[in-house]
């Protein structure tokens, strides 16, 4: 309380920025793990598929994990039939939609990164301007609120950093998760294109489907 108190208003501008940036990574951590795990399942269950090049089966397995990676893979599945760039096209298209979600609300981490950063150091510019006005007015007469000054200046700056550097740590962690995620899909549709290839799939019987 303390320094909340020195550090002013300032203060509480950064216990905001805090306040959000642990709820974006809460909440990033939560759905990227849920991602994770599907692409996992799928990517597993789909190598066991492919061997046996059953399509029908694939894709009952999409419909019952639910998520990114199903929804993409799931649309390669049901192009299966036709071109080799159908298939690709038709992936590429519902991956448009659903990877950047992958992505959603890093931006609010990043910028909180250099606002927690630039409020620290407004914090402190507001601080030494209160000690040189204090100074002028009163020359050292009055340490007290001399002194009052510099520790604003120490406790934003403190502040600022404090929550920069984690949030900084916390978005590249989200942002490497997230392409990590974004490769093994990529990997799993690759593989998808590569095995089900037109002449192999056409001659699949209708029970596949």
């Amino acid at each position: 309380m303390d320094y909340l108190l020195q550090g002013g208003w300032v203060m509480l501008a950064i216990i905001l920025s805090s306040v959000i940036a642990v709820a974006v990574f809460v909440e990033r951590v939560l759905y990227l793990y849920s991602v994770s795990k599907n692409a996992h399942i799928i990517r597993k269950e789909m190598q066991e598929r492919f061997r046996g090049l059953k399509v029908g089966e694939a894709i009952s397995i999409c419909d019952s994990h639910p998520g990114t990676a199903s929804n993409i893979i799931k649309s390669g599945l049901i192009m299966a039939a036709r071109s080799r760039e159908e298939m690709e096209r038709a992936m590429d298209d519902v991956a448009k939609a659903e990877l950047p979600k992958l992505h959603k609300n890093l931006t609010i981490l990043a910028t909180i990164v250099n606002v927690s950063t630039l409020l620290g150091l407004l914090g402190t510019v507001l601080g030494m301007i209160t000690s040189t006005s204090v100074l002028a007015s009163q020359g050292l007469g009055n340490p007290q609120e001399l002194i009052g000054g510099i520790a604003q200046a120490l406790v934003t700056t403190a502040a600022g950093l404090i929550v920069s550097i984690p949030s900084l740590v916390a978005y590249n962690y989200l942002m490497s998760h997230a392409d990590g995620i974004i490769i093994m899909i990529e990997t799993t549709a690759t593989d998808l294109v590569k095995v089900l290839k037109p002449s192999t799939v056409s001659g699949l019987g209708s029970k596949n489907w």
